[in-house]
């Protein structure tokens, strides 16, 4: 039901940045004459001639407005589970899985020997057990890292990676 709420704010949002964007060009055009009058017979006469620089204007409003609301729509309904996944009103078991469920499969399999292995690895053997080059097991744990669920310490040539407490916890107690 949450994300059902957000949609209708963005969406009411929307709408309401239109009517301002109306009432605003009522305004500029007509400054001594009611706005909801101008509105009105912009709506039913047209555009007087004089207005060629103001229809842009409100076309540019109207189209920010819409692309605001179409990117507030796919943040909200696109990528919910991310929304909240390390707030402390969950479980840990709770968040571990919501992080499961965002994981890409290259991030799943880093995640996997690293729990096979009680959490802590070496990049080196990382890269050998999930099957992955040496490049694209830096770029995974760079984007874990950079989320938060793993941290990556230099050891010697390689890197020390370990699953961050939370989620190393939440993930046993699956």
């Amino acid at each position: 039901m949450e994300k059902l709420e957000v949609l209708l704010i963005v969406l009411v949002t929307a709408a309401a940045g239109l009517a301002l964007s109306m009432f605003i060009l009522a305004l500029s055009v007509a400054p001594n004459e009611s706005p909801l009058n101008v509105i009105a017979e912009l709506m039913t006469g047209g555009f007087a001639p004089n207005l060629t620089i103001l229809i842009p204007l409100s076309s540019l409003l109207f189209l920010f407005t819409l692309l605001a609301s179409v990117v507030g729509i796919i943040y909200f309904l696109v990528l919910p589970e991310m929304k909240n996944y390390v707030s402390g009103t969950g479980t840990g078991k709770d968040a571990a899985s919501v992080v499961m469920k965002t994981l890409k499969p290259d991030e799943r399999k880093v995640v996997g020997v690293l729990d096979a292995h009680g959490g802590t690895y070496l990049q080196k053997y990382i890269t050998k057990e999930a099957g992955l080059s040496r490049l694209k097991t830096h770029r995974v744990i760079a984007a874990l890292s950079e989320r938060g669920i793993v941290r990556a310490e230099k050891r010697g040539n390689t890197n020390e990676v370990s699953l961050v407490e939370w989620f190393h916890d939440g993930m046993h107690q699956q």
